[in-house]
């Protein structure tokens, strides 16, 4: 799969959009997968385990169904939108309508790690580490993760910093 298909990546002359969640999509469905396998396991030794820990299984399970359509139904679906002519960041998402989170010129893309991997983050300049948005997927060592880092650095970072480049040569001018 392309960058631009696991992205869902729509691009003019004076704007681009992305949904930086979508290519977690498939890692969803595997944990979906996961939470069918409990549920499975729970109904078989139902009766050999005692009622807390049914409860607490169950409680388990019921909290990895909700995240797991959260995941599919609208972290998947948010949408960032740079945009150089109006000089604005916007976030789409399916519970909130199209949303300016700071200006494209302030934008800055800085890297965040946690746990043993990675992602891009967009950030404001001066607030950057209070608050950020998360616009990649994460990476992690290995062939395959850097394939992926590779193509996401040479294709939608080069598209931001261009972007941005624009603003400020139309600001200057």
């Amino acid at each position: 799969m392309n960058i631009r298909e696991r992205y869902n990546i729509e691009e003019t002359l004076y704007s681009f959009s992305f949904n930086p969640q979508k290519p977690s999509v498939n890692q969803s469905w595997w944990f979906l997968a996961g939470i069918t396998t409990g549920v499975i396991a729970l109904l078989l030794f139902f009766n050999d385990l005692g009622e807390e820990m049914r409860w607490v299984i169950g409680t388990f399970l019921a909290y990895f169904l909700i995240h797991f359509l959260y995941d599919i139904q609208i972290a998947s679906k948010i949408r960032f939108t740079l945009d150089a002519r109006s000089n604005a960041v916007y976030k789409t998402s399916p519970l909130l309508s199209k949303k300016k989170i700071m200006n494209l010129d302030e934008a800055i893309t800085f890297v965040q790690s946690e746990m043993g991997s990675w992602h891009y983050a967009l950030g404001a300049k001066k607030s950057q580490f209070i608050k950020s948005y998360r616009i990649s997927e994460g990476f992690s060592s290995g062939r395959k993760s850097d394939e992926r880092q590779d193509a996401y650095e040479n294709f939608i970072l080069v598209k931001i910093g261009k972007l941005q480049e624009n603003v400020n040569s139309n600001r200057n001018n």
